[in-house]
């Protein structure tokens, strides 16, 4: 399900995990060589150049298992200056064996597994720190806490908390215990409701309290009564729990303070005019949401600020001098930009959707920001895409302010995570032959060019067989249903039959269409689990709105989900701004709010498979990218389509 770790960025944990390095590693007797404490002292100051010329130093002056000691602590050194290749080969130049101080080997391991992490390997990270037992507690912490951080880039979340319960005893009471139960907590606010419902009642360990504890937090958080009553039978059965104490009551004082209950919500939509079926949809959603509300529902006051309809600024105006305490809409982005740029705003407001100039905007403080954005999905397609391993991709988008902006939030998730574009291209979005922008992306131009001049080289005809470029991991395409079923058949076409293709939502027209996704055999996309099936108990279901909505569902059914979310957020938005680990589970997706008050959702992955589509259920590794199956079904659908 991965924004990323959301909660650590990957520089600041290499520095805590240097700092860690230094505590623990083994002290030599006095005298010691006097390298060592001006190593440690640039440490302490930040000068890293300068710490591993002097542990080099030391290295020199002395003989194995020292030497070895201060080469590897300057390789981490270089690790955490950024200087991953360098360091990783200084760590790879220290040959072990059987005659090898376990302690020594436990090291190397830990700055391997550290660079594969920079560089975004996350499996090869995995396979380092757990091909064995650590050797002793200075290490067992680190390759411990490598593995969880592992499993988590690699979604794989109940693994990732359990392995973070047993670094627990391995930890002194220090900021770096504290920190792992935070990360603790927020891996475990990740997982589904479902997930957790599935495995209760957890064994009796520390782990399983961990479980129970978070399990019960999220489902009475709406009731603190009954979640306070909850979690005093929870520390009955787990009495010498770490959470036991000041945790479980920070939890529930979080909820009791900052639970937000308007008694007024005036939303503002366009209720006439061209987007009046948009509006529509995101109101109904947002009252049937209102109508399951089995606590305190709020007075709801709608406004139609459409074609027809009052001015967005009039209507919020109206809305703050009649009494309201919270604000949902307005629904479009030049509307929302027109709150976006105001110094401040009297009243709260959930806009949906973000800013004309940059998703990422700041705005007034409250003003928080809930849409539909494709480039939630894009940034997902690329974390999916590196937790596979693949590491390699190119870009085809439409030629249009969509596709830039679907581009560069694929390019800049993936790049912030160790991979590389290698190449992005355009195309018309009215037009039906896009050979030309993808011979150029598969450098397949270049292939023709070099067999023209080996022609002319040696004056006569050759065969020949273009050849596409060899270093290509994935591709990454933003298109809508019509191009998308175009593009992926001239993929094939262009010899790229064997490449893994993604797309967001878009490509799908939200229904089973066999014969027109034929041809999309194997294409993964990411979309809300509402549309997928999986939301139902977050919105009414989809086939009990058909016969009322006819095909006005299937155009507007993500706008009705985006109305039920947005009216299950508002007693949460304080709290899940002021905490970034705090999770919704949502029917437009798994979602956030980061300190700007900018709603993220992370959606789940699907495919087409013999024109239908099917969810990807990979039992919670969800970083595994299917390739297209070119030996079984999909080859033969293939055959077929070509």
């Amino acid at each position: 399900m991965h924004e990323p770790l959301p909660q650590w960025p990957l520089r600041l944990a290499l520095i805590v995990f240097l700092a860690t390095l230094v505590a623990c590693a083994p002290r030599p007797e006095e005298p010691r060589h006097p390298a060592i404490d001006t190593a440690e002292q640039a440490l302490a100051a930040g000068e890293l150049d300068a710490a591993v010329s002097a542990f080099l130093e030391a290295a020199q002056a002395e003989k194995p298992p020292l030497r070895d000691e201060y080469t590897l602590r300057a390789a981490a050194t270089l690790v955490d200056a950024g200087e991953v290749s360098q360091g990783e080969r200084m760590a790879t130049d220290i040959k072990t064996d059987d005659d090898t101080p376990a302690s020594i080997t436990d090291f190397r391991d830990v700055i391997l597994a550290r660079a594969a992490m920079a560089d975004g390997d996350y499996e090869r990270a995995l396979e380092l720190v757990e091909r064995r037992l650590p050797s002793d507690t200075r290490r067992a912490a680190d390759l411990v806490e490598l593995r969880a951080d592992a499993q988590y880039r690699m979604g794989r979340l109940l693994e990732s908390a359990e392995t973070r319960a047993s670094l627990e005893s391995l930890l002194p009471e220090d900021d770096r215990l504290d920190r792992n139960r935070q990360r603790l907590r927020e891996t475990l606010a990740e997982v589904p409701m479902q997930r957790l419902r599935e495995t209760m009642p957890p064994a009796p360990d520390v782990y399983g309290g961990w479980l129970e504890l978070t399990f019960l937090i999220r489902n009475y958080r709406l009731d603190p009564p009954s979640m306070e009553e909850a979690v005093e039978l929870w520390r009955e059965r787990y009495p010498e729990h770490p959470a036991a104490g000041t945790i479980a009551e920070e939890l529930m004082a979080r909820y009791r303070e900052e639970m937000l209950r308007p008694e007024r919500v005036d939303i503002l939509l366009p209720l006439s005019g061209s987007l009046a079926d948009s509006g529509r949809a995101v109101r109904d959603g947002f009252l049937a949401a209102r109508l399951e509300d089995p606590n305190h529902a709020p007075d709801v006051r709608v406004h139609d600020v459409g074609d027809n309809g009052e001015d967005p600024w009039a209507a919020y105006t109206h809305a703050v001098q009649a009494g309201s305490d919270l604000v949902v809409g307005p629904l479009t982005r030049a509307a929302v930009s027109v709150f976006a740029e105001a110094p401040s705003l009297p009243v709260p407001m959930l806009a949906l959707n973000s800013p004309n100039d940059a998703e990422e905007a700041p705005g007034p403080a409250n003003l928080f920001r809930f849409g539909l954005l494709p480039e939630h999905e894009a940034r997902q397609a690329a974390r999916h895409a590196l937790a596979s391993g693949q590491r390699h991709a190119v870009v085809l988008v439409p030629s249009d302010d969509w596709g830039e902006r679907v581009a560069a939030a694929f390019a800049e998730a993936y790049d912030s995570g160790g991979g590389t574009v290698l190449a992005r291209e355009e195309y018309p979005p009215d037009e039906s032959d896009f050979s030309t922008p993808i011979r150029r992306m598969l450098a397949l131009d270049e292939s023709r060019e070099r067999e023209r001049r080996l022609r002319q080289t040696i004056g006569r005809s050759v065969e020949f067989e273009p050849r596409r470029r060899q270093d290509v991991d994935v591709v990454f395409v933003g298109a809508f249903p019509r191009q998308a079923r175009l593009i992926r058949p001239q993929l094939r076409f262009h010899r790229a039959l064997d490449l893994p293709v993604m797309a967001t939502s878009h490509a799908w027209n939200g229904r089973e269409d066999v014969a027109a996704d034929r041809d999309m055999a194997g294409v993964v996309f990411f979309d809300m689990p509402w549309m997928l099936g999986e939301g139902d108990h977050l919105a009414p279901t989809r086939t009990s709105m058909r016969t009322a909505w006819q095909d006005h569902l299937q155009q507007h059914a993500p706008l009705y989900a985006l109305g039920a979310d947005a009216y299950r957020l508002i007693p949460y938005l304080a709290t899940m701004r002021a905490n970034d680990g705090e999770r919704l589970e949502g029917a437009t997706g798994l979602l956030r709010i980061d300190h700007k008050g900018l709603v993220h959702r992370e959606v789940l992955p699907a495919r087409f498979h013999r024109g239908e589509v099917e969810r990807l259920h990979p039992d919670e590794d969800r970083a595994r990218l299917p390739r297209l199956d070119t030996t079984g079904e999909d080859a033969e659908q293939t055959e077929d389509t070509e």
